[in-house]
């Protein structure tokens, strides 16, 4: 774990400040930076607004049966692995971490210090940094080629770096995290529930969690067998701290249930699971219902509905569809979509919840 993350997320394990509020129960009201806007409890629209509902004649079931996919393999590794993407994307970009560089490039005595040169006066204030009660992980600094201090976790990921002024004048640099590779290991196989490997040119991370060794060889796509299992593998490459590749593995679970599906099937299902399980962090209830729909939106690109019966209680848009599937196609607005859903207890009793995923 970073030391001097924020603690008590997901087991122990840090999330990055984007999504660490989001999957606390006792922090229902946070919202994910890059989230778009949702229509809190109140049929799909703002609080206190009145219920409102969208035409049936905007909703038209679909008709016929779909194809199989013929690469149902490919579609759920892409669904899969868009999530883990964008976990990851979230630790880079948003207002959080944008704030906490904010704060490095302000820090009057992290300035002063490096503008003096004190070396103990320098590790002071980076140690305040990454322990004081910040999303930091991980805080490097330096001043052309002499690093002058570098402290917090062992094994980091998504470093972001800039630049310290004092007067106008260029006085150092910095690297910083806020997310180590356990946290987002955590992140990852809780919202996925896939295995993961991540490698950088020295090898195998030994963070808990991963497959170790893992599968000597894994394609960016392709099958992989691993102990005699068969999976399919989506890679991507992230960056080490400070500096460096890092790839990140997924394997998918292949089974014979994706040889009845059509590719838009398979894809809905895989991210309503992403959902189901992202909503077993929550406790959902009014209060959370937004931000709740807000990180599913986020990372899986659906729109989310929210509905006890045939009540919305909340929802992506601020109308909703007047009718929708417990699972099928579905063209609202001009818009096809596939529709997956399942139920989640909230305060309010037992609620379904609808993801639908654009065609």
């Amino acid at each position: 774990m970073g030391a001097g993350a924020v603690k008590t997320v997901l087991a122990g394990a840090l999330a990055a400040p984007v999504l660490a509020a989001l999957v606390l129960a006792a922090a229902p009201t946070a919202a994910p930076a890059a989230a778009l806007g949702v229509a809190p409890a109140g049929a799909g629209a703002g609080a206190g607004a009145p219920t409102t509902t969208t035409p049936a004649t905007a909703t038209t079931p679909a008709t016929g049966a779909p194809a199989v996919c013929p690469a149902g393999a490919e579609v759920l590794a892409s669904a899969a692995g868009s999530v883990a993407e964008r976990i990851y994307a979230a630790e880079v970009h948003s207002s959080a971490t944008d704030s906490d560089k904010h704060q490095i490039e302000s820090y009057g005595p992290l300035l002063s210090a490096v503008a003096s040169g004190g070396h103990a006066a320098i590790h002071t204030a980076v140690h305040s940094l990454v322990y004081s009660h910040t999303h930091i992980v991980r805080l490097r600094v330096s001043r052309g080629s002499e690093l002058l201090a570098d402290e917090g976790g062992p094994y980091i990921l998504a470093p972001i770096s800039g630049t310290l002024r004092a007067h106008g004048k260029t006085i150092g640099h910095f690297v910083f995290s806020v997310q180590d590779d356990l946290g987002y290991v955590k992140l990852v196989t809780r919202f996925i529930g896939a295995p993961m490997i991540l490698r950088t040119d020295s090898g195998q991370v030994p963070v808990e969690g991963l497959l170790s060794p893992g599968p000597a060889s894994i394609p960016d796509r392709g099958p992989v067998e691993y102990r005699g299992a068969g999976y399919q593998a989506y890679s991507f490459n992230a960056d080490a701290y400070p500096s460096g590749r890092l790839r990140v593995s997924l394997l998918l679970a292949i089974t014979h249930s994706l040889a009845t599906k059509s590719c838009d099937q398979i894809k809905a299902a895989e991210l309503g699971l992403v959902a189901q399980r992202i909503s077993r962090r929550f406790t959902l209830s009014p209060s959370a219902f937004a931000p709740y729909i807000r990180l599913v939106h986020t990372l899986t690109h659906a729109l989310v509905y929210v509905r006890a019966g045939s009540r919305t209680l909340a929802g992506s848009t601020r109308t909703a569809p007047a009718k929708l599937p417990s699972s099928g196609a579905l063209r609202w607005h001009g818009v096809a979509y596939e529709v997956s859903s399942f139920t989640a207890p909230t305060s309010a009793g037992q609620a379904r919840v609808y993801a639908l995923v654009a065609h």
